[in-house]
């Protein structure tokens, strides 16, 4: 979902910080597509398991810190924050506003927020019959917009995300999670999976219903901070 706007980026020089990495996925399968960036992941979670894989990898322009969302300080600016299913557990606490301040402060001016996060679940095309993925706090495209407002972040995109195909998919996810996890394994459903998500509708198309919400926003430039 947000790799058409990652691909645009030039492909050197640019510092992105994979905000929530987790355990590091996203942040070694971009730092291996562009070796000319440089790579910070940020998580609660120790970082030795996504070092490790760095290293087994040969990735020298990926790093990572642990620490919480609104106590990281960086030395540098980004020119990119990526938060994947990762920003909603700071809005669940109450601390909404001061995150997307924070965003604002990471980013350099003219830097890109690029945030997919889940929606209300009145709001996703669930598939009755199969299981759910539980879901915490959740985003709505409101509260997005608001974040952003009393950021200073000018909105590109906020759009619903992942549409009925994908959501399908998601739940096909939970199948292996559950106790049929030996018949799903044993049928091979990911190329089931990766069909329906090649299938489903363009972000901003799915006719509002989605999974998630799409957000990127752009800090202002130096003499708009001014």
């Amino acid at each position: 979902m947000l790799w058409p706007h990652l691909r645009a980026l030039p492909r050197t020089g640019i510092r992105v910080l994979d905000a929530g990495c987790g355990p590091g996925a996203w942040t070694l399968e971009l730092a291996a597509r562009r070796p000319g960036w440089r790579l910070v992941g940020l998580d609660r979670r120790p970082p030795a398991a996504a070092e490790d894989a760095a290293a087994r990898l040969g990735l020298q322009n990926a790093e990572f810190h642990q620490g919480a969302f609104l106590d990281f300080a960086p030395a540098e600016a980004f020119d990119v924050v990526l938060t994947v299913h990762s920003a909603h557990y700071t809005f669940e606490d109450g601390d909404g506003a001061a995150l997307f301040q924070r965003f604002r402060d990471w980013l350099a001016p003219g830097g890109v927020l690029l945030l997919l996060g889940p929606r209300r679940e009145p709001e996703i095309p669930f598939v009755r019959w199969l299981p759910r993925p539980r879901l915490e706090y959740v985003f709505t495209l409101d509260a997005l917009r608001e974040a952003c407002a009393t950021a200073g972040l000018r909105i590109e995109t906020c759009a619903p995300a992942i549409g009925p195909l994908g959501t399908i998919a998601k739940q096909l996810d939970c199948l292996a999670a559950g106790p049929l996890r030996r018949l799903v394994l044993t049928a091979g459903l990911y190329p089931l999976q990766l069909l329906l998500v090649s299938l489903d509708p363009p972000r901003g198309s799915t006719g509002g219903a989605s999974f998630a919400c799409l957000l990127a926003a752009r800090a202002p430039l130096a003499k708009e901070r001014a």
